[in-house]
């Protein structure tokens, strides 16, 4: 069902499995289907038993709603026009397994009793719209049921239902901060860190350009980091990844043109430092005069962490 709420937008949803949900694929068949190109706006929710995640594109929105009590998630599509909602609709309905609402309720017609919960699917369902009649008379019938746990399951999903009325309230997602060109890799990464790393084993965050490996006498990385301080340099990035004891702090002078990768762990033994960008050569140079660095061939085993 397609609705049009007084002063809202068309209102419609898809009931997925719990696995499913926006990725970058669904947004690129959505904006070559209609021309949107929705991104992430943030997350929050609809003030009460479920949480949303929500994109936006030209005033329209995209919300993936997750009501983790049930286990019960679905797409809504908040569009300003009736083809925008059916096309996005209908994108999703190709790409993932989706049930409407007429579907659930056809299911749940006669066996809601054997899993009530499922009647919080059905009303997500709806995505924020009004209920069809029959949906509403098979909620009210649950209401009215004898047995306690079927009529405990329906007034949640009518309390779930009757937050989606109202828009979500949403913490705005923080863009990410963009990343000096040194420490960029050679394509866009997801994820918290980003940025290239020395690591081994990293393909897509490996250094694009030429890397100069030097084995110091140290075994503290505050040496080498004491060493960038003295030189004015600027700490960028730290990677302290998992439990693998791979630490690897990241510095580059002001004008950001050359990187020095401070690494540490166990199969390694001392410090080593890694240098990428223009002036490798002269820091390289002075490494070895002021802390007795030595610089090697290639990267050093072990290196991959």
């Amino acid at each position: 069902m397609l609705q049009a709420v007084e002063g809202g937008p068309y209102r419609c949803a898809l009931v997925i499995r719990i696995e499913g949900g926006v990725d970058d694929d669904l947004l690129a068949e959505i904006a070559e289907a209609t021309g949107l190109n929705f991104a992430l706006y943030g997350n929050g929710g609809f003030g009460g038993e479920s949480v949303a995640a929500v994109y936006t594109a030209d005033g329209n929105l995209l919300m993936e709603v997750l009501c983790d009590e049930v286990g019960a998630k679905a797409l809504f599509i908040w569009a300003n026009s009736t083809e925008r909602a059916v096309a996005i609709r209908d994108v999703i309905g190709a790409r993932w397994s989706t049930w409407s609402e007429q579907m659930l309720r056809a299911q749940l017609e006669e066996t809601f009793e054997e899993q009530p919960t499922a009647l919080v699917a059905l009303l997500m369902a709806v995505g924020g719209a009004t209920p069809e009649p029959e949906t509403l008379d098979l909620l009210q019938r649950a209401l009215d049921h004898d047995d306690t746990k079927v009529r405990q399951a329906a007034e949640y999903a009518r309390l779930v239902a009757s937050e989606f009325v109202h828009p979500p309230v949403v913490m705005r997602a923080e863009p990410k901060r963009a990343l000096d060109e040194i420490l960029r890799p050679a394509r866009p990464v997801e994820g918290d860190q980003h940025w290239v790393t020395v690591r081994a084993g990293l393909p897509d965050r490996s250094v694009p350009r030429p890397v100069t490996w030097l084995r110091t006498p140290v075994d503290d990385p505050e040496d080498v980091a004491f060493w960038a301080g003295q030189a004015y340099w600027i700490l960028l990035a730290i990677d302290d990844r998992d439990d693998s004891g791979w630490h690897e702090e990241i510095f580059c002078p002001r004008d950001k043109r050359t990187a020095l990768h401070i690494v540490r762990h166990p199969a390694l033994g001392n410090v080593h430092v890694a240098l990428h960008g223009e002036a490798v050569d002269t820091t390289a140079a002075a490494l070895v005069e002021d802390l007795g660095a030595e610089v090697l061939a290639g990267p050093p085993a072990g290196a991959g962490g």
